[in-house]
């Protein structure tokens, strides 16, 4: 919600942006420079307010990560594990076939060697008798033969223990490896609930990100469209203080000699709403004094002979008041000034001055137009009045 919010205030700046663009020639103002400067002061802390969340989803999606990777580790090695317990086993699964093979061998060989001597016994022990030299040859041979009855039947005993031990080692190798696949089945489901978590912290991380991102485009958006407002405001500026010099000819100079001071008797609220409003237009930013200074200003020209003898004919006078032709100055009467710019309006209506000026031009304009120090007059707040 939040993203689809930023989103729609991006393409409303954008859209005023392009307004503004199209206007440059038209008296035409949405918004003010102070109410953009507000609006991005907004974006700003939403943005801190967005990274800070992006920094603890970071820290989650690290944290979880790292318990992925930890548990993946573990399943590795117990899989690790279960495959050399399986091959340990193909090898003890051979062992135990070739004992058996060598077992089936052996027991045929004692076998044959059983069937001779039984089976021709008789004829054996009449050749030994004969053959032999003497009873203690015949001994020897006897002997001979109970050696080898002997060894066959120790080499079946080697076989059938070997046999033993491959099957005891087998059994419990295979409840080994039973034991480690049960353990990596566990962690496995445990790795498959982390990595899901894995993937829910990433989207979320990824998805808060591109809200910081589309904060930092509503900024931007903002310092562009307060650039081209301040480009705008100072090519209007230029424009009227140009009327301003073409207006100092025709009245001779710029010194005000005239008294100009008192109280305007018997003004209607449209005329200190719209003081107010000019007020409010020309020196939003300025110090109180510079509020005054601006009323001051107005109203030496309301009581001077060279000037139109109201306040609204001084206010929208030609190319002397650049919100009245911008468009500020209408955009401000509809939403209200602000109340001290109000209380400035009725002190100057009742009679306070703080300068006995008949104009004032931002300072930067005074400067590049060499007023400063070449001209009589004062710097109040950021304006030269002169």
């Amino acid at each position: 919600m939040r993203r689809r919010t930023i989103l729609t205030r991006i393409i409303s700046v954008a859209l005023s942006i392009v307004l503004v663009a199209a206007c440059m020639g038209v008296t035409s103002y949405a918004e003010t420079v102070q109410d953009l400067e507000n609006k991005k002061q907004q974006a700003v802390n939403e943005k801190k307010q967005l990274e800070k969340e992006s920094n603890q989803l970071y820290s989650d999606y690290r944290d979880v990560t790292s318990q992925y990777n930890d548990l993946k580790s573990k399943v590795d090695a117990l899989d690790r594990s279960v495959e050399e317990a399986s091959q340990e086993l193909a090898y003890l699964s051979q062992q135990l076939s070739d004992a058996k093979v060598n077992q089936a061998k052996m027991e045929q060989i004692m076998k044959l060697h059983i069937k001779y001597m039984y089976e021709n016994d008789a004829m054996n022990m009449l050749e030994m008798l004969l053959e032999s030299g003497s009873i203690s040859e015949l001994f020897e041979k006897i002997e001979y033969l109970n050696i080898i009855v002997k060894y066959d039947r120790q080499i079946m005993d080697e076989y059938k223990k070997t046999q033993q031990d491959i099957t005891a080692k087998t059994t419990q190798l295979s409840e080994k490896r039973a034991s480690l696949e049960a353990q990596s089945n566990e962690l496995s489901t445990q790795k498959q609930e982390l990595k899901k978590l894995v993937d829910s912290a990433g989207a979320e991380l990824s998805g808060k990100n591109a809200e910081v991102n589309n904060a930092q485009a509503e900024i931007n958006a903002y310092d562009k469209r307060i650039a081209e407002m301040k480009q705008y405001e100072r090519q209007l500026a230029s424009t009227n203080a140009a009327s301003q010099e073409a207006l100092r000819r025709q009245i001779g100079n710029f010194d005000n000699t005239e008294d100009t001071s008192g109280a305007y008797s018997g003004y209607s609220q449209d005329d200190l709403y719209l003081l107010a409003a000019i007020i409010h237009a020309e020196a939003e930013g300025e110090p109180y004094e510079g509020k005054i200074a601006v009323g001051s200003v107005v109203m030496n020209r309301v009581f001077s002979s060279k000037f139109p003898n109201t306040i609204s004919g001084v206010v929208y006078q030609n190319n002397q008041f650049e919100p009245a032709r911008s468009g500020r100055l209408q955009l401000i009467l509809d939403r209200g000034p602000n109340p001290d710019c109000f209380e400035a309006a009725r002190e100057v209506l009742a009679g306070t001055r703080n300068t006995h000026r008949l104009f004032f031009w931002a300072l930067w304009l005074a400067e590049q137009r060499g007023l400063i120090g070449n001209m009589e007059g004062e710097i109040i707040g950021t304006q030269f009045f002169f």
